[in-house]
């Protein structure tokens, strides 16, 4: 059989479709570069997010991600073969990182903030924003994620910085507070009078030392002008444009103290609901007055001594480590050194405070110095009262001259407190004559002199019979002595004073 020879329109055919192929190849080769171009592209674009890029089908399987995720997560394909979506997140976080994927599958749409795990181990806190889209007709995750560390550091920086500011107003509150109580004592300096040599002396170590800060401890009975001397040397120094923050350690409850002292973080204990600042801290660049330091507890000597010695101190419930730079003024009734062999006070402490001990006489022993307070007295009781008092009456001066005065300047200023309401005309008038306790007016002259803590201890027991031992309140024993309640228990628990029990 003879084959035939293609004609010549045959060959003109296939030529046309080889020219039409070849146009459809090389249309899909630059359609196909095209591709290759944009997902380049595309990868740049990924690569260069400032976060994590990801795609999970509904397995849930890892299929798409860019270098950041690498980058950032620690991880690399091998290990995203067997990873789960939880298996990048902190444990306690899984229940809601498996929540937020269902969601985003049946809702279409979900962000969230989560903790991410490094590989590692380090924890980044990110926020993560996720769709549900079509790829290859079926339904897969995708998302971007952003570390929010610097914001999460700025919010926390912004409520440290709230909080300081809270404490600030806090202070400046409590300054105010102190202030006004200032303006109210600050005629009280000028109260302190005395023509005495004794008392001179006194005002002339006051002088010297209040201009400086040295440390002083103020030594006296009850009564006898010393937080007024403390104001005084506050007053005389550089630092009186502050208040003077003033601490009663005989007043403070034993359980309150540390925390009145030092102040105290919101839940240091039960019912610590805030934080509240201390007095030697609102005290900073000021002077602080601890009065009655003998009565403060021998556990918080250690912690007062630090702040004495170094000007450091922590607030209960905190381990931060506060300054404070204050000026200290001690002041006390007690005998330290005596306290310090019966181990009540601290050595080390007493010898800080004892920098410069300023003693201060009591009224038995500046007896000329009474008229001049008399007449200070009246001044400040008539206007009060609203009384108009001209004269004091020679032998009124006289029992007042004569008089112990075992309760000092505070029970002169009762007795003429009283005398200026009593007195119906100009003429000073006493509520009753001042006579001395009934067991020295029965002592024989030549008796052996007793001392003066006998003396005291004689009186307050026949204040206490008197009064019943009722120690507070009206007409109580404390206040016919002219003491605070707290003090004369001080006193009491000095002399070993017991009330004595009764059996029916």
């Amino acid at each position: 059989m003879v084959s035939r020879m293609p004609e010549k329109t045959d060959i003109e055919e296939l030529k046309t479709e080889v020219a039409k192929l070849k146009r459809k190849i090389a249309k899909l080769k630059r359609f196909n570069d095209t591709l290759k171009s944009e997902k380049k592209v595309l990868d740049e674009i990924l690569d260069r997010l400032p976060g994590t890029f990801y795609i999970w089908d509904d397995r849930p399987q890892l299929i798409r991600w860019n270098n950041r995720h690498d980058e950032i997560t620690e991880y690399s394909a091998d290990d995203y073969l067997n990873m789960r979506p939880t298996d990048f997140f902190d444990k306690k976080e899984h229940p809601a990182i498996e929540a937020a994927v269902e969601k985003t599958f049946t809702d279409g749409e979900v962000t969230l903030e989560a903790t991410l795990v490094t590989k590692s181990g380090k924890k980044i806190p990110h926020i993560y924003s996720a769709v549900r889209t079509m790829m290859e007709d079926k339904p897969v995750l995708m998302g971007f994620g952003i570390d929010i560390s610097e914001q999460k550091q700025a919010e926390q920086r912004l409520r440290d910085v709230l909080s300081e500011m809270e404490v600030l107003k806090k202070q400046l509150e409590a300054e105010c507070t102190y202030l006004g109580e200032e303006i109210k004592l600050m005629h009280d300096y000028g109260n302190i009078v005395g023509e005495s040599e004794v008392f001179k002396y006194v005002l002339y170590n006051l002088e010297q030392i209040a201009p400086t800060d040295t440390t002083v401890l103020i030594l006296g009975e009850s009564g006898t002008g010393k937080e007024l001397i403390a104001r005084a040397i506050h007053h005389g120094s550089q630092r009186k444009e502050r208040p003077l923050i003033k601490v009663d350690c005989a007043a403070l409850p034993a359980n309150l103290i540390e925390s009145e002292l030092f102040g105290h973080e919101k839940g240091a204990f039960t019912g610590a609901v805030e934080k509240r600042i201390g007095r030697f801290e609102l005290a900073d660049g000021a002077t602080i007055f601890l009065d009655e330091i003998g009565e403060l507890p021998l556990a918080l000597q250690q912690k007062l001594l630090r702040v004495v010695q170094d000007g450091e101190f922590e607030r209960l419930g905190s381990s931060r480590v506060k300054h404070t730079d204050i000026r200290i003024i001690a002041a006390t009734n007690r005998n330290l050194e005596e306290d310090i062999k019966q181990g009540r006070f601290r050595k080390d402490l007493w010898y800080r405070l004892n920098v410069f001990p300023l003693s201060i006489p009591p009224l038995r022993e500046r007896m000329e110095d009474i008229p001049l307070l008399v007449n200070l007295i009246i001044k400040k009781a008539q206007r009060r009262l609203g009384k108009h008092i001209k004269t004091v009456p020679t032998d009124v001066m006289n029992d007042l001259k004569a008089y112990p005065w075992p309760g000092n300047v505070r029970e002169l200023e009762n007795v003429i407190e009283r005398a200026v309401i009593v007195t119906p005309g100009k003429m000073l008038q006493l509520v009753a004559p001042l006579r001395a306790p009934a067991s020295d007016e029965s002592t024989p002259h030549d008796a052996p002199m007793k001392s003066l803590s006998e003396m005291e201890k004689k009186y307050i027991l026949q204040v206490l019979r008197k009064t019943n031992w009722n120690i507070s309140g009206k007409d109580g024993a404390a206040e016919l002595l002219g003491l605070n309640s707290s003090t004369l228990r001080g006193r009491m628990r000095k002399h070993g004073i017991h009330r004595p029990s009764f059996k029916p």
